[in-house]
């Protein structure tokens, strides 16, 4: 299975949320199901205005980038013991209710908020994934399809398992086969053995038999190599050759040698790189602007990226100086100017790039 497939974890490392609220509901978010980096917080609310969870006295809500309460903190997390966060997209967030609730089947349904708090689809659904290009994939009866924003399925379930739409597609597979669909449910690319990522810049990798490399929207590989292949971000994509990290350009020419034990999509112009251990960043020449020393690293967003140094996460700038001191026992990528971090009671709160409190760590 091509590495693209496995789903990326939020830096923020206590990150396993859940919310509920008036009938044990809980928002639980996910990333889009596309082979993309770390998760930053928040998600744009009525306006384009981006929110952000909250927690205060076991509630939830949400604030602007301002720290300005946007949604009072009202839905109760009792029900459903986790984190207490969870991202909109696209206008909408993920709920769960726990079966007992006057829903129709047994075990945890989901359903979505909008940004006013108001429920706006039932909690229904076996499981779901955040709406992306207008659509979500939900589960129903163990088989996968899509709904829009009212709720309606669009797109009848139909397979075992299915990605969020990207680039106009969506990934479905099936006992060992793979396909592309469209939005309205029309099949572009069929059914055929192997397993593949979603499109990222135009390309999908894939694997098909003894064929390593990328497909276009046809469905035609047009780059193939002896490489185990993830998606393109900025322009190159890392590859894998004999357990070891590099980078390929569109043409599926090799700009950057697979020397690294470990490495990330290109970000704000740099990619963390792994060395015994250490980590790092490159540039996309493959210099190491920052060299190896941290014991783990996120992305750059906005300037700065999380790094954990001596166990503790602060913030650094492209230049590796510490722009927030180590600190905090997580930390996310800065967001419309400020970052989610925790502290080791696993309060939540968010910082400026100064390192300045814009919501002090609650729960």
């Amino acid at each position: 299975m091509p590495r693209a497939l496995r789903k990326k974890a939020v830096i923020l490392v206590v990150a396993t949320l859940a919310v509920s609220s008036l009938t044990a509901l809980a928002f639980f978010g996910r990333s889009s199901g596309r082979g993309g980096g770390e998760r930053e917080a928040g998600g744009l609310g009525g306006g384009g205005v981006k929110l952000y969870p909250v927690c205060r006295k076991g509630k939830v809500g949400y604030i602007d980038n301002a720290g300005r309460v946007v949604i009072e903190p009202r839905f109760d997390l009792s029900a459903l013991p986790s984190a207490c966060y969870t991202d909109f997209s696209e206008g909408m967030a993920q709920l769960r209710a726990r079966a007992g609730e006057g829903l129709p089947a047994s075990g945890v349904k989901t359903g979505f908020i909008d940004t006013t708090g108001r429920v706006t689809i039932e909690p229904q659904f076996e499981y779901a994934f955040d709406f992306s290009e207008g659509l979500a994939m939900v589960k129903i009866n163990h088989r996968s399809g899509f709904i829009d924003k009212t709720g309606r399925v669009v797109i009848q379930p139909l397979w075992l398992s299915a990605e969020s739409f990207s680039e106009g597609l969506a990934l479905v597979s099936e006992n060992g086969k793979f396909g592309f669909i469209d939005r309205t449910g029309a099949t572009v690319i069929p059914m055929r053995d192997g397993s593949a990522g979603s499109f990222s810049e135009g390309l999908a990798p894939a694997h098909l038999g003894d064929k390593h490399g990328y497909i276009d929207k046809t469905g035609r590989m047009v780059i193939e190599g002896p490489f185990d292949y993830e998606n393109f971000s900025e322009g190159l994509a890392v590859i894998s050759h004999d357990r070891k990290k590099g980078f390929i350009d569109k043409t599926g020419r090799v700009v950057i040698e697979p020397t690294y034990d470990s490495a990330g999509d290109f970000s704000d112009g740099l990619a963390r790189i792994v060395v015994g251990g250490d980590h790092g960043f490159i540039n996309k020449s493959g210099e190491v602007v920052i060299r190896p020393q941290y014991d783990l690293a996120g992305d750059f967003s906005e300037g700065l990226a999380a790094v954990k140094i001596n166990g503790a996460w602060g913030y650094i700038d492209k230049t590796g100086r510490v722009a927030v001191e180590p600190q905090f026992e997580g930390a996310g990528n800065f967001s419309e100017g400020i970052a989610r971090v925790s502290n080791k009671n696993g309060e939540i709160g968010y910082i400026a790039p100064t390192g300045k409190y814009v919501w002090r760590p609650t729960k």
